[in-house]
């Protein structure tokens, strides 16, 4: 019988409460934006202080003056910092070299760092040893599989859908395309370009599947149309744009988004007639699991002309037939003898929107929450803080950041690269997750005044799990090959239907259609953590081969050295004075293998382990 507690924190869920606008394609909160702001930061801070509480007892702080904050390291840390000092918001003290060492480590490449790496990283005095180190993620093979993962979920790669059939050749196919490109540092600019335009058989080659996946089969085309032009513009844009499909703006989303409320469905139907010229054909109609054949056709637009599919009818606007393609945005349009989606494709990434979105999306993954929240519901309207339609409050958290950001991405030739260094480089990611300045505020969460610690998400908690405990998976992917790493497969459909399939889904990976991927934590990953004999309890036995347990014990019986072993192994550091005092006189009160597998367990159940 385990001896020690292992804690589980129960995350209240975003929306809880809040009254949701009825639309398919919603559903949308519709509480006003310092509610949600007010929401989303008691959430985080829930989180957090379960899993690093702050100095409840301590004094008041001391006066602003009698603040030292970090140095700036770059334009991040001017604007954060700055912020913080003009409000009088007190951060959090820098990290310690184990807590960078797990964060970035999870960070930029999904796996928690070896023992080997800790010990050498702890060992090294140098000035610039974190830096190195992050140099040494980015350049890493773990970096490519991660952020394969990420974009994977961002376009929403997946064998099957409720609405579309990649199947798993084009799946593969598209996944390879992905890895392929961010291992060749290949711009991100131009990845979204060549999956617009893209062409060719679904199963051969990548771009293709980006269309493929919003195949509406039951419907005109023109719902293929739509589906292309609000996924691409929630994808790359970071804005909402389904709505606009089937209404106007106006009396639909004023309280979701004041810069599409001003937009009709006319505008949209411009941006979904840069597909009209795609044609999608099975490559053999008579074989249902078939690829698709993505070709473009030189004549061809959108046509108002329906009144079945998923939409309200498009009926002609007096004697108007027909809608040419429009950026939604600014009303650009196809230059003479230039293919539409090529067009599309060109418009969409020169706009600045574009990058304030990647670099919007790629800050929440660093640090647990967006300049602007919800990351895909972005609204230009409200980013200037000097020029706010009336009764409307600043969406980003800190604007000129937001700015500064986009910019730099932009000129760095959207280098994915480039930009998650300048982040990981910033003292403001850097700090810690323990808050000791005073008791926290959880109005300071988006002054990022403390890192805000997240719940690996699931492949990076089974990857975690597997490498502790030094006992691999092998998992089949569907289509061919196998792999060791749960942050390598394809899709979040790959393993259903045994016990690790159901744990990745009980840590919400979602499936890339309807279930997001989520980052809460419940009741059921607790009870999974605790007794799941397959997944970590059978992994932390002395008779499981091979096992760091039996590893350690087969090397050792000083209570002293499995201590520290099984910290470094598990938890990324050594075990502090307390820790290793408590750890060691366990270890003596009983049969030393029964109390180092116990040992293994707790830490693997502890909060340290499940959040970054």
């Amino acid at each position: 019988m385990k001896q020690w507690i292992a804690l589980a924190v129960v995350a209240p869920t975003l929306l809880l409460g809040a009254e949701k606008e009825t639309c398919p394609f919603g559903p949308f909160d519709l509480r006003s934006p310092r509610e949600q702001q007010a929401s989303l930061n008691h959430q985080l801070s829930v989180v957090a202080e379960a899993v690093a509480p702050s100095g409840r007892r301590r004094s008041a702080a001391p006066p602003i003056g009698d603040v030292s904050y970090p140095v700036s390291v770059n334009y991040i840390d001017d604007e954060i910092f700055g912020k913080m000092k003009t409000d009088g918001i007190r951060p959090a003290p820098m990290s310690t070299d184990e807590e960078f060492l797990r964060r970035v480590t999870l960070d930029l490449t999904g796996q928690i760092p070896d023992p080997a790496t800790v010990q050498a990283f702890l060992a090294d005095k140098s000035a610039g040893k974190r830096t190195k180190t992050i140099d040494a993620l980015l350049a890493s093979d773990a970096f490519n599989d991660r952020w394969t993962m990420w974009f994977g979920d961002l376009v929403q790669n997946v064998q099957v859908s409720a609405n579309s059939r990649e199947f798993p050749q084009g799946r593969n196919a598209y996944y390879n395309y992905i890895h392929d490109s961010i291992k060749a540092s290949k711009p991100y600019d131009q990845m979204v370009r060549e999956l617009l335009g893209g062409m060719g058989d679904s199963f051969l080659t990548g771009p293709p599947n980006f269309l493929v996946r919003q195949i509406q089969p039951n419907g005109p085309i023109q719902d293929t149309y739509d589906n292309l032009a609000a996924e691409s513009g929630r994808m790359f844009l970071g804005m909402p744009m389904q709505c606009l499909s089937c209404h106007n703006g106006l009396g639909h989303l004023d309280q979701v988004n004041v810069y599409l409320k001003g937009h009709a469905r006319y505008d949209f139907w411009g941006n979904a007639s840069f597909f009209s010229r795609g044609r999608f054909a099975k490559s053999d109609k008579s074989v249902n699991n078939s690829s698709y054949v993505i070709t473009e056709s030189p004549t061809g637009t959108y046509q108002l002309n329906t009144t079945s599919g998923n939409k309200t009818a498009r009926a002609p606007i007096g004697t108007q037939t027909t809608v040419s393609p429009a950026f939604l945005m600014t009303g650009e349009t196809p230059r003479a003898g230039e293919a539409w989606r090529d067009a599309y494709g060109r418009i969409l990434t020169a706009n600045p929107q574009f990058a304030l979105a990647a670099v919007n999306y790629l800050w929440q993954q660093m640090f647990g929450l967006g300049i602007v929240e919800p990351a895909n519901n972005m609204d230009p309207t409200r980013y200037d803080p000097n020029n706010l339609p009336a009764g409307q409050t600043v969406q980003p958290n800190h604007p000129a950041l937001l700015t500064r950001l986009g910019n730099d991405f932009t000129a760095n030739h959207y280098d994915l690269r480039a930009i998650l260094r300048t982040m990981a480089m910033s003292n403001a990611y850097q700090l810690s997750t323990q808050y000791n300045a005073s008791t926290w505020n959880e109005s300071w969460t988006p002054y990022y005044a403390r890192h805000i610690p997240r719940r690996l998400m699931a492949e990076s908690l089974l990857d975690a799990i597997t490498k502790a405990t030094n006992v691999p998976i092998t998992y089949a992917i569907s289509g061919g090959g196998s792999t060791t790493s749960a942050m390598k497969l394809p899709d979040t459909l790959e393993v259903r239907g045994n016990v690790y399939g159901r744990f990745l889904d009980e840590f919400g990976r979602g499936n890339r259609d309807d279930e997001s991927r989520e980052n809460d934590s419940s009741i059921a990953q607790a009870l999974s953590l605790m007794n799941d004999g397959t997944v970590v309890v059978n992994r932390t036995h002395r008779a499981t081969a091979n096992s760091t347990v039996a590893k350690v014990l087969a090397s050792t019986t000083d209570a002293n050295t499995i201590a520290d072993q099984l910290y470094l192994n598990t938890l990324s550091r050594y075990p502090t004075a307390t820790e290793k005092s408590q750890a060691v006189a366990y270890l003596k009160s009983g049969t030393l293998a029964n109390k180092t597998e116990d040992l293994q367990w707790v830490l693997l159940n502890s909060l340290e382990f499940l959040f970054d």
